[in-house]
């Protein structure tokens, strides 16, 4: 299927003046495609993904429970995406709770509250196990303005698609964490880049949805993310799609727009060739 539409798919990622990394896998023929997959881009908020799942692991190892409580402190508040900054320090919110927040809000403070819980080379370590070997696990979030390119939090987009084929597949930690970790990651409330241009899904209350997409964002000046998991009928991705040195944020939300809309389209056309 991907190599039906490989020349588009290049000629889509090449139509902007930034840089972007691109990786696809769609797991019906196990085709690959992939576009600069192996340049490095700074995290943004992607890197919340592995951390989401060492959290599941310390619970999974019996460390923590997602109902354990955790009290916000005045000085746990950073800036960035997030409700948590606008909410009375003082409140406990639990693990589980902290961990939809990170994903769906991308809530920065909920992300470094997270953090101190597992530990910054407690997520590192896990990430190696999983696999990661030029995505590097370095700092919090919103503590220090900017940071040399060796001192930052680093991804590419092979390495994220594959962390993200293995939570499909159940590899990370376990089968159940998996499933856990995809029904956060579909009550994303951030979608302005891959499913942008896709069709509502309106109709009646229970109709199974025409395409569903698990997925996280990420965003710096310059910088635009984003990677998940995207259903269709009949058809299963994994998608990453990364951008940085964007002239504005309008060219990756056009590109990446278009990439979804791309794959939904010929997903459709194929499901009814087939039919």
């Amino acid at each position: 299927m991907l190599k039906l539409i490989e020349n588009d798919l290049l000629h889509l990622i090449s139509s902007g003046k930034g840089v972007y990394g691109v990786s696809i896998y769609h797991f019906e023929t196990e085709e690959e495609f992939s576009h600069n997959q192996n340049e490095e881009f700074y995290a943004a908020s992607i890197i919340k993904l592995p951390i989401m799942s060492a959290v599941f692991a310390q619970v999974a190892e019996g460390k923590r429970s997602l109902s354990d409580k955790i009290q916000i402190r005045s000085e746990d508040i950073v800036s960035g995406d997030g409700i948590l900054k606008n909410l009375s320090p003082g409140m406990e919110w639990t693990i589980h709770d902290l961990v939809v927040l990170m994903i769906i809000e991308s809530d920065n403070t909920a992300t470094n509250l997270l953090i101190d819980l597992i530990g910054v080379e407690n997520i590192q370590l896990y990430m190696t196990i999983w696999g990661f070997k030029t995505t590097q696990f370095r700092h919090k979030l919103q503590i220090k303005p900017s940071r040399k390119h060796n001192e930052s939090n680093l991804i590419t987009a092979k390495e994220i698609n594959n962390f993200l084929r293995n939570i499909a597949m159940g590899n990370i930690v376990s089968m159940s964490v998996c499933s856990k970790m995809v029904d956060i990651m579909k009550q994303q409330k951030m979608n302005g880049l891959l499913p942008s241009l896709l069709p509502e899904n309106d109709g009646v209350i229970g109709t199974i949805p025409i395409w569903e997409m698990a997925h996280k964002t990420g965003y710096v000046p310059g910088v635009e993310h984003n990677a998940g998991l995207f259903y269709l009928p009949g058809q299963t991705f994994a998608i990453t799609a990364l951008g940085k040195n964007v002239p504005n944020r309008d060219e990756p939300k056009r590109i990446m727009g278009e990439l979804g809309l791309l794959l939904y389209e010929r997903s459709i056309v194929l499901s009814k060739v087939y039919k």
